[in-house]
């Protein structure tokens, strides 16, 4: 039904148009031979046609496919054979041949207001302009731009809703800087009003345009529940509200609770990890059902095995470096960081394999308590536990160390440092986020690494001369932690050992284990090497299905904006006004190479994206037949030949030289610019095919 919707509504935005050449062309008594809406493909020899009767002078039809359509003027194609009766085309003065040709798009004009005025009376639900999360390292990260944030305004342009802002970061130069100003007041943890934070777009290829790496919000409130799934086993309803997250996880005495005031996303974030952390427990949501407060127990186990179901070991990847860090963790921490231990007070020390909430919940117990973090290198941090739970969300990046020698060049040798070394620090940078050292060292350039050889030592030196240590670092496949429940843990597997190999096919990097696990169909040998220890030893699991899905979708936070009639009116025009500009932004952005062309939707997209925004609400419906509408007038009226612009630039031309353009001149043009428009439209059509698929 919504498709329907969507191809009549889109159908009928063409009919309009084809009416305003028809009401023209009869006001200025011009002879209509075909009033047509529709495409009419001839089936067999036979039209398909739904309806066609002619009335007077006129024949009207309506086409099967409920797309396209024309009015067939006497005397309009220069081919065609003309009788120079005063009724024909041709023979209208200018100004009457204008008024028929701008006729068409200045109804879509005027009815894209008309549908704009409808859709904010009916009710358009719209995104709150407000940050979900940001790309972790991306353009907005780095710039200071967190979850939660409201972006009130891009580039001193205010916005109400997250589509206009998102439109006026894409449209807002290419990788010129973007200002946006963000209201903070929401966010416990910074108080201020409003303040500007610039960031830098850079161009994401897959896209085909700048980005600045933020997404819309989502909100606490659960929009659908999977049947069968375990939230709907625990009695989760459309509507609940989620208030907080407890993780217990009895067989490691490990109880997670997610951190206090957090935004929507980040209480999200905070479950899937939690989620993430063992395959046996008990997850408690707390929500608010109508107003009351209930808790929902969702038991986790490991699923029954099914025959072809992907199995796990249940291991995690040492992860404990600091890839990147900003304001306020960026005061503690920085790249290259690696936390070996938490502690809290003279309680028991913590060794830190995976440092996610799961460690900090080991070390402080759901208490926000002073934890010392001792670094590889030696240096302790010191940080709250409620801050450090907080910055994991969002301001910290953590990943895998890349710090050991695979190769050294002859300048590194020669200060002792070989393969196998570990390299901890070069100059003021901590290593551990580059792959590659392979830059003019200068002198008094301060290198600490660990020797390969047992005794391990830490060392040290200054460089008195510049080198060019030309080192190639990796990360050995270091297992951080094993998930309770699993067949890794079950099977007896320490926490820091080394993976070296699996069914005697050498690993060397993490991302090469799942794919060995898959590709064996069965029980794998690992060839292990514990903490420690040089030795390898070969020890065979069988994998199995961890983890099945909650079965929770979150709902996006939205707004209704439902106006009075007059304030509708107004909100119409200014919508007409902005998005109408926004179409020559758009093709500037094209020219310019700022935004791609597969950003295009052609009608098959249309129609997708109409059946989509149908299923949200009547008035959202609307709204997009508006802004279809609005394009259809504008882009009708551009000076390309064959469509109703190129038509006024030959009238501009004839009035400027007192005679038309030689129809031999005009065909040669109408051919080649319906060339160009035929591949344009299998451009567009193949990128929505695309999209689809």
């Amino acid at each position: 039904m919504n498709l329907i919707l969507a191809i009549l509504g889109i159908g009928f935005l063409i009919f309009i148009h084809e009416l305003g050449h028809f009401l023209a062309a009869k006001f200025v008594g011009v002879k209509v031979h075909t009033f047509a809406v529709g495409f009419q493909p001839t089936i067999f020899g036979w039209k398909a046609r739904l309806l066609a009767f002619t009335w007077g002078e006129t024949e009207y039809v309506i086409g099967l496919v409920p797309l396209g359509g024309y009015v067939k003027m006497a005397g309009e194609d220069p081919g065609e054979e003309r009788t120079d009766a005063d009724d024909e085309f041709h023979r209208k003065p200018i100004p009457a041949r204008l008024l028929v040709l701008v006729a068409g798009a200045a109804m879509n004009l005027i009815f894209g207001l008309i549908l704009f005025a409808l859709a904010f009376t009916a009710g358009v639900k719209q995104m709150s302009p407000v940050v979900g999360m940001t790309d972790p390292g991306g353009p907005a990260w780095t710039a200071g731009v967190k979850s939660g944030d409201r972006i009130v305004a891009v580039n001193g342009d205010e916005w109400s809703d997250y589509s206009n802002v998102a439109t006026a970061i894409a449209l807002a130069g290419g990788g010129e800087p973007v200002s946006l100003t963000i209201d903070r007041s929401a966010n416990s943890e910074d108080s201020s009003t409003t303040q500007e934070i610039s960031v830098d777009p850079v161009w994401n290829p897959v896209d085909g345009r700048y980005r600045i790496g933020i997404y819309p919000a989502s909100s606490n409130t659960v929009a659908a529940v999977e049947k069968d799934s375990p939230a709907a086993k625990a009695g989760l309803r459309e509507g609940d509200q989620i208030q907080s997250i407890r993780l217990n996880i009895p067989a490691d005495e490990v109880v997670m609770a997610s951190p206090a005031n957090l935004p929507a996303d980040l209480l999200i974030r905070s479950l899937r990890s939690m989620r993430q952390s063992t395959a046996d427990g008990v997850l408690d949501l707390e929500v608010l059902r109508d107003g009351k407060p209930l808790t929902a127990s969702l038991p986790l186990s490991p699923p029954p095995a099914e025959e072809g179901a992907t199995g796990s070991l249940g291991i995690l990847a040492r992860s404990r470096t600091i890839l990147a860090s900003r304001s306020p963790a960026d005061s503690f921490f920085k790249p290259g960081d690696e936390v070996v231990s938490l502690q809290s007070g003279s309680e028991k020390l913590i060794p830190v394999e995976v440092l996610d909430l799961y460690t900090v919940e080991k070390a402080a117990g759901q208490r926000d308590v002073l934890l010392q973090c001792r670094l590889l290198d030696g240096r302790t941090v010191q940080v709250q536990s409620a801050n450090l739970r907080r910055w994991l969300l969002e301001d910290l990046i953590i990943g895998t160390s890349t710090r050991w020698v695979a190769k050294a060049g002859p300048e590194a040798e020669s200060l002792g440092i070989t393969e196998g070394c570990q390299i901890l620090r070069i100059g003021d940078s901590f290593a551990g986020v580059t792959e590659y050292v392979d830059a003019p060292l200068p002198s008094g350039t301060l290198i600490q690494w660990i020797t390969a050889t047992e005794p391990k030592t830490l060392q040290s030196t200054r460089l008195t001369e510049e080198k060019n240590l030309r080192l190639t670092l990796k990360s050995e496949c270091v297992i951080g932690r094993t998930l309770a429940g699993s067949p890794a843990r079950n099977s007896g597997i320490k926490n820091g050992s080394t993976v070296t190999s699996i069914n005697g096919v050498r690993i060397d990097e993490w991302s090469q284990i799942t794919p060995a696990i898959q590709a064996a169909e069965g029980p794998v040998t690992l060839a292990l090497k514990a903490p420690g220890s040089s030795e390898a030893m070969e020890l065979t699991v069988t994998p199995a299905p961890l983890m099945t899905s909650l079965g929770l979708q979150m709902a996006a936070l939205q707004f209704r904006e439902e106006l009075p009639v007059g304030a509708a009116i107004s909100a119409g025009m200014d919508q007409s006004w902005i998005w109408g500009g926004r179409i020559f932004l758009t093709l500037k952005a094209l020219f310019s190479g700022d935004v791609h062309g597969k950003n295009l939707n052609g009608p098959v997209g249309i129609i997708d994206l109409g059946r989509k925004v149908s299923q949200v609400g009547f008035g959202n419906l609307l709204f997009l037949l508006a802004l279809i509408s609005i394009n259809l007038g504008i882009f009708n009226l551009l000076p390309f030949p064959i469509l109703d612009g190129g038509h006024i630039l030959f009238l501009t031309i004839e009035g400027i030289r007192g005679k038309p353009v030689p129809d031999s001149i005009q065909n040669t043009i109408h051919l080649v610019a319906f060339m160009l428009l035929i591949s344009m439209a299998l451009f567009v059509t193949y990128n929505d095919l695309l999209r689809l698929w």
